[in-house]
């Protein structure tokens, strides 16, 4: 039994999707379905082996010699669930539920992000009353495990040069910009030695950490570079410290709300104690607004082997030294961060130290250069580099035609103003924009909530609006 009124076809496909479990990496059964639909309609398509697929529609009478228009939505969503929910998500179908007019999923994520997308886009292919230019409808995969699908796609089985991305959350807002990024690796050989000394173990805890890129602005403090700044002063006032092992962060995009540095010292309890209060005071002091409950704490443990002197100073100096947090801000949009680095992961493993970076910025020459930096204070230290996970950004274009048609369109349509926002984090959009340089892209999508958790909501009004204001949008073009 449907839950939505299926006789508006985005509630229809909706309904149809959340019956085709559809996580990250298990895209297959949706990119059937789509498939099954192009083939049903008799459109043009082209699918992959990731499973990425474009499906193709002619323009309507009228509109041949238009441009033609790209439009894009992932087709995975993130599996996540309460802890007393049994829902299997390789095999179960997502189970729908409407409360004050938002459409949830029971006790799991809802997959809105971005099954609205995939509706919109199945909604324009099958819906013959739409007027329209040429469309090609693109489909990818693995957006939420760092834009996999849109990375690997061949740009070259598009002709579009104007894009609308559809993966946005708030109803009455365009993006006009996304950051590009890439990991870096720091690598440390160490070598171990027997230890007969006390052991230590220094704790930061307590800090507020956030998304690197939609939280790197805001002065939160940096788990790993407050123990290596502590660990460093102990070594500037003289202190023998030989790292055991080091641990801090969880994620490499997530601001690290806690490290973990057990070391040896001949230094007594008492004295290090004492300068970990006097590090705690001025810490707290500078993060009395941003993060107001770190907590630093020291306390004696027992352990027989230690990381040398050498190689312990050298991983203290590269994490006291390396960069880290915002560096720059836009000169063209308010309140945007354009340039930032995070050193996310430190891990003590069998024969090294890894420190995990990630950096932020649209354009690759800064990203490089912020890399070349790092690498230069690794060399320092015989320490090496390694790059991955490269991803190009979306540069503020002030002449984008596309962002002119549409807040002129929405102004008139709606009578209000269209809101510009952009954003520090990696997007579909910027893939695209690497592969078509002059790619003109804006954003669109309904009101969403909670996204990537069990309390994930989709207004269903906007959902619906959202979609009518697309089709008008689109018959302007």
């Amino acid at each position: 039994m449907a839950i939505l009124d299926t006789s508006i076809l985005v509630n229809y496909y909706f309904e149809e999707i959340a019956k085709i479990p559809h996580g990250s990496y298990l895209e297959e059964g949706i990119a059937d379905y789509i498939e099954s639909i192009a083939n049903q309609y008799q459109l043009k398509y082209y699918r992959d082996d990731m499973h990425n697929i474009v499906v193709y529609k002619e323009a309507t009478k009228g509109y041949e010699d238009h441009e033609p228009l790209m439009l894009e939505a992932h087709m995975d969503m993130v599996n996540e669930k309460n802890n007393d929910s049994d829902h299997d998500f390789e095999n179960d179908p997502l189970d729908l539920y409407v409360e004050d007019g938002f459409l949830h999923a029971r006790g799991t994520t809802l997959g809105a992000d971005d099954g609205y997308g995939v509706c919109y886009m199945l909604a324009l292919l099958t819906d013959q009353t739409v007027k329209h230019p040429p469309l090609e409808c693109v489909f990818t995969v693995q957006e939420e495990v760092g834009l996999c699908g849109a990375l690997a796609f061949d740009a070259t089985h598009l002709q579009s040069k104007r894009m609308i991305g559809l993966d946005s959350e708030t109803e009455g807002e365009t993006c006009t910009s996304s950051a590009g990024g890439n990991d870096l690796l720091i690598t440390k050989p160490i070598r171990g030695e027997d230890n007969d000394s006390p052991v230590y173990v220094l704790e930061v805890k307590g800090l507020l950490g956030g998304h690197s890129g939609e939280c790197i602005d805001k002065g939160r403090g940096n788990a790993n570079k407050i123990a290596a700044r502590i660990l460093y002063h102990f070594l500037k006032a003289g202190k023998d410290i030989r790292l055991v092992e080091i641990t801090g962060g969880l994620k490499n995009n997530a601001i690290p709300r806690e490290c973990t540095v057990a070391f040896a010292s001949s230094s007594s309890f008492e004295d290090l104690y004492q300068m970990v209060q006097t590090y705690e005071t001025d810490i707290k002091k500078e993060l009395e607004i941003s993060d107001p409950n770190v907590s630093i704490t020291i306390h004696e443990e027992e352990c027989d082997v230690c990381i040398c002197s050498q190689d312990s100073e050298a991983i203290i100096s590269i994490m006291y030294l390396a960069l880290n947090g915002m560096i720059e801000k836009s000169q063209a949009i308010e309140g945007l961060t354009t340039v930032s680095l995070n050193m996310g992961v430190v891990q003590t493993e069998d024969d090294c130290v890894t420190i995990n970076y990630s950096i932020r910025s649209p354009l690759q020459s800064i990203r490089e250069e912020l890399s070349l930096q790092l690498e230069l204070i690794a060399s320092i230290y015989n320490a090496y580099v390694e790059v991955s996970n490269d991803y190009p950004g979306w540069d503020y274009d002030s002449d984008s035609l596309l962002r002119k048609q549409f807040k002129e369109f929405y102004q008139t349509h709606t009578g209000e103003t269209l809101r510009e926002v952009a954003t520090h984090g990696g997007l579909e959009t910027g893939a695209f924009k690497g592969k078509i340089p002059d790619l003109d892209i804006i954003t669109m999508g309904p009101n969403m909530a909670d996204i990537h958790t069990p309390d994930e909501r989709l207004d269903i009004e906007s959902f619906v609006k959202t979609y009518q204001l697309l089709v008008a949008f689109i018959e302007t073009l």
